[in-house]
């Protein structure tokens, strides 16, 4: 009996010193799985700025085959573009802005245009963007993000565009 009581010491002090190395070995291990799991976060981000450039690209081939004016609006730089095929037409400055999408780029298709009493003016893109010229009388809605324009490039577009006409919206 005394015999293996010696080695359970013995045995002890063997694996003392062998627990500080173990948490070492962990901290490592955790060390390479936080620079993994921010690698994959980058790379996430890569993969949805990429499936957007593509979504962006297909939609501007697809306008370009077809004979129909669009408008591509870049919300964040406050400036757009009404163009037919691979042409512009116009070139579009935002005043102000109110709101923002859902998603930061999509596709959207003009579903009304507004022409009423007190000078009340607006394309309407479904329940995505309201376009109004500046000074007009606010067509409101609280949940669809609204952008005021010139008059002029306003003017322009309400009688360049009808209804089912597209738009690419970029935030």
């Amino acid at each position: 009996m005394r015999k293996n009581a010696g080695y359970g010491w013995l045995l002890l002090l063997f694996l003392l010193p062998a627990q500080p190395s173990l948490s070492v070995a962990a901290a490592a291990e955790e060390g390479e799985r936080e620079k993994l799991l921010e690698q994959r976060k980058q790379l996430a981000a890569t993969v949805e700025k990429l499936r957007q450039e593509q979504d962006s690209l297909v939609f501007l081939k697809t306008m370009q085959a077809s004979d129909s004016k669009y408008l591509v609006l870049d919300l964040r730089a406050a400036k757009g573009q009404l163009r037919y095929k691979n042409r512009t037409l116009k070139d579009l400055h935002i005043l102000q802005r109110e709101g923002t999408p859902a998603r930061t780029q999509k596709a959207v298709v003009l579903t009304k245009k507004i022409e009423g009493p007190r000078q009340r003016y607006a394309l309407v893109f479904g329940r995505s963007l309201i376009l109004q010229p500046r000074g007009a009388a606010p067509y409101r809605e609280d949940s669809i993000p609204r952008a005021v324009l010139t008059k002029r490039d306003f003017s322009a577009l309400y009688y360049a565009l009808e209804d089912g006409a597209m738009a690419y919206v970029l935030l």
